[in-house]
């Protein structure tokens, strides 16, 4: 195992997530595409919570369980696919993890700079729903996506009966308000949006 996976896995048992089965390729939308649509100008949040909250952390993990119990992200076995924003591969392809809750679970305390700035994806294991959780200047946003595969058919059409592109922006790496992608990159025609700077 490598020393970033090593501190990646690291930080998802302290988030009190149970990592599920051993590490595969996952037929959906990589992590990397999945970033797009959530850090898109055009992206509206589901739910914006004000980051002056005295409770923000439990706010946030009460929301965010919410919106993945409502819109299907925790399958019938509690089980999802989740991405942390940060350089934990180095050169090698991102992936998903297969992750489930544990009785002392706590995203968005862990998973970003310092508690209560989280920063991770976590996707419904077919694939077809996203929810992710970024940190703005003033709130913290959590924007899902459905229809993910739906989605990517209709792009396909569009450019002629192509591939979607999946693109391949980050966050953790140079170029966007996280990190994210790089300038010029192509943007995912899963909602076919530019993407946000920090503050806008």
């Amino acid at each position: 195992m490598t020393g970033g996976r090593a501190k990646f896995e690291e930080l998802l048992q302290r988030a009190g997530l149970e990592i599920v089965g051993d590490r595969r390729t996952e037929e959906v939308l990589p992590p990397r595409a999945a970033w797009r649509p959530v850090i898109a100008f055009e992206a509206e949040p589901a739910v914006a919570v004000h980051i002056d909250r005295p409770d923000l952390v439990a706010e946030l993990n009460t929301q965010w369980h919410r919106l993945a119990v409502k819109e299907g992200v925790l399958g019938e076995d509690g089980v999802f696919l989740i991405d942390v924003a940060g350089d934990w591969t180095g050169c090698a392809p991102r992936g998903w993890t297969r992750v489930r809750l544990t009785a002392q679970w706590n995203l968005a305390g862990v998973l970003g700079e310092r508690p209560g700035q989280p920063e991770f994806l976590t996707l419904s294991t077919d694939g077809d729903t996203l929810l992710g959780v970024t940190t703005e200047e003033y709130e913290v946003w959590l924007v899902t996506v459905d229809r993910i595969k739906e989605r990517q058919e209709a792009a396909a059409r569009v450019r002629g009966g192509g591939a979607a592109d999946q693109g391949s922006g980050v966050p953790g790496g140079a170029g966007s308000r996280l990190g994210a992608a790089s300038a010029g990159s192509p943007v995912i025609p899963l909602l076919g949006v530019a993407e946000r700077t920090p503050g806008d």
